[in-house]
C-alpha cells in the first residue's frame, strides 16, 4: 500500500532504552515533563544523526561526553558517553538503512550535517526539531507532508 509500517515490537523496545539527557542548568521544578519512550527514541535519533560525522568507525567508549542543542532557544543537553554509544547504535538500527553515510534516500541533496538540518524548514538541527519532524515529517522546504514514505507517529 505504499505506507510505511510502525514500529515492531523489538524497535519498541528498542525505543525505551534511550534515556532522557540531563539538561544543562534545569532544577526539577523548571524541567519538562518526562518524555514517552517514543520521543525518546526521536532523540536518539537526532544524536544518531548527529554522531553520523563519526559513523565510519565503530561505536566506541572513549567518546567524549558532548553538548547538543535542545532547543532553538539556546537550551542544551550534555550526553554521556553511554548515551552517545546508544543513540549512534539506535540510529544505525532504526534509521541507517535509508539514511546511509549521513545521505538522504529521497533528496540526495540533503544530507544529516548539521548545517543542512539547520537550513530545513523547519530546523531539524536540535532534539525539539528532530522530535517535530518524526511526529509529522514535511520536506526539507517545510511544504509537503511526507508521513507516508517516512517513519512517524503520524503514519503510526
Amino acid at each position: 500500500s505504499g505506507r510505511a509500517a510502525g514500529p515492531s515490537s523489538a524497535e519498541a523496545g528498542r525505543f525505551a532504552e534511550v534515556q532522557q539527557p540531563s539538561v544543562v542548568g534545569a532544577t526539577p521544578e523548571a524541567s519538562e515533563p518526562a518524555w514517552s519512550s517514543i520521543a525518546r527514541f526521536f532523540g536518539g535519533a537526532l544524536l544518531g544523526i548527529a554522531l553520523l560525522g563519526s559513523a565510519a568507525s565503530p561505536a566506541r567508549a572513549d567518546l567524549e561526553d558532548t553538548l547538543i542543542p535542545v532547543d532553538g532557544k539556546g537550551k542544551t543537553a550534555t550526553l554521556t558517553k553511554e548515551q552517545l554509544v546508544r543513540a549512534k547504535r539506535l540510529f544505525n538500527n532504526a534509521c541507517a538503512i535509508c539514511h546511509v553515510g549521513g545521505g538522504n534516500r529521497t533528496n540526495q541533496n540533503v544530507g544529516l550535517g548539521m548545517e543542512e538540518l539547520q537550513g530545513g524548514l523547519p530546523t531539524r538541527a536540535t532534539v525539539e526539531g528532530i522530535v517535530n519532524f518524526l511526529n509529522a515529517p514535511v520536506t526539507y522546504d517545510g511544504l509537503k507532508d511526507v508521513s507516508e514514505t517516512h517513519p512517524s507517529i503520524k503514519s503510526a
